[in-house]
């Protein structure tokens, strides 16, 4: 199934040569091994080359010519996986023809619990993946990691086609680490004006995890290798502040770690060495994350939650700490006032720290504004 789709991997003779311990002999590869069920399969991996949206822009990405060897050759975790690498989606002859296969592809692995991870391609195809999850979500959580919140009707961005989707059903988008000075006036302004969540980079430079709570409530998370910084890619692009290489990675494993996550995705890039080396290892950190991951449901009756309850301006929390892993998330219990069906957020300590003093914070509010009456 799906083989028509893709071009099975060419760098078979590096794999051949690398030792048993590392990531290439560990998983199975498109031109090298046969994947006859996709039962027990965890994770799929394919690269992308479809940048033809902006005639203006010359960009490819040959998967095969670096960065397959870089991610093959780092060494396989202390993982219990199962990975199938598929090769290079191919462009079809139409842009239109590639977003309809990427689509079909990534609605069978969503359905079937299994964790796609893409390399390459234009980020305008977020909106594929968005696409990809309305026949198997009525909400879906977008969390776009880049250093500008581009709301372009002219360039017909990819959060434009989302927003103004006919059969919307984006429940959030938030973006993280984005830049002011890149980022206009009225599309802060629409952000705030549709209550969605947003990082800027001075914060994510604060403290990173506080952006996890908000890639721990996502479907889709998408990467723009514009927002690492152009000093950590030997200044492959004109942005000089942005993500360090280690934040990126950060990012990624919280990614992978996510239940509720079903693609992650790192868009822009093209053949560069360096570039190249720290998508690898991005890469490998969700596969990371994704080992360690607990599926947890802080709103059911399991002993493995910690329950502190705060009011504040007649205002009720229920705050949820795990036993397991130490996270937290909040409930809203105002009854009254909700004008929708309640959810539990996922939030941090600091979150819960700051309204134990009479503080709400800026996640809460966010998050909550839309559902009050």
């Amino acid at each position: 199934m799906f083989s028509e789709y893709f071009s099975p991997v060419e760098v078979i003779d590096f794999v051949n040569k690398l030792e048993n311990n590392q990531f290439g002999s560990k998983i199975k590869i498109n031109g090298l091994d046969r994947l006859s069920s996709f039962e027990g399969l965890d994770i799929v991996i394919f690269s992308i080359n479809e940048y033809r949206f902006n005639s203006s822009i010359k960009k490819s990405f040959n998967a095969n010519k670096d960065f397959r060897k870089k991610l093959y050759s780092l060494y396989f975790g202390n993982w219990d996986l199962n990975i199938y690498d598929f090769g290079d989606l191919k462009n079809g002859d139409q842009i239109s023809d590639t977003q309809f296969a990427l689509e079909k592809i990534l609605e069978f692995f969503s359905k079937n619990d299994i964790l796609v991870i893409t390399i390459g391609g234009s980020q305008n195809m977020v909106y594929n993946m968005y696409s990809s999850l309305k026949e198997i979500s009525n909400k879906i959580n977008l969390v776009s990691v880049d250093n500008k919140i581009d709301f372009s009707e002219n360039n017909k961005s990819f959060l434009y086609n989302v927003i103004m989707d006919e059969n919307n059903k984006l429940n959030n988008f938030s973006n993280i680490g984005y830049q002011k000075h890149l980022t206009s006036v009225p599309e802060n302004k629409l952000i705030n004006k549709m209550y969605f969540e947003s990082i800027n980079l001075g914060k994510i430079k604060l403290n990173v995890t506080e952006a996890e709570p908000i890639i721990r409530d996502s479907n889709i998370v998408c990467f723009n290798i514009n927002s690492v910084k152009s000093g950590d890619l030997n200044n492959a692009h004109q942005y000089p502040n942005g993500l360090s290489s280690y934040e990126l990675c950060s990012l990624s494993r919280f990614s992978g770690l996510s239940s509720k996550i079903n693609i992650i995705s790192f868009f822009e890039n093209w053949d560069l060495s360096i570039m190249n080396s720290l998508l690898a290892e991005s890469t490998w950190y969700v596969i990371d994350g994704y080992s360690s991951r607990i599926n947890e449901k802080p709103g059911s009756d399991s002993n493995d939650f910690i329950h502190y309850y705060i009011e504040l301006e007649n205002y009720k929390f229920k705050f949820y700490r795990s036993k397991l892993s130490d996270r937290w998330w909040v409930e809203f219990l105002n009854d009254n006032l909700i004008s929708i069906e309640k959810d539990i957020i996922p939030c941090t300590y600091n979150d819960y720290n700051n309204c134990k003093n009479s503080v709400i914070s800026d996640r809460i509010l966010t998050r909550l504004k839309n559902k009050i009456t």
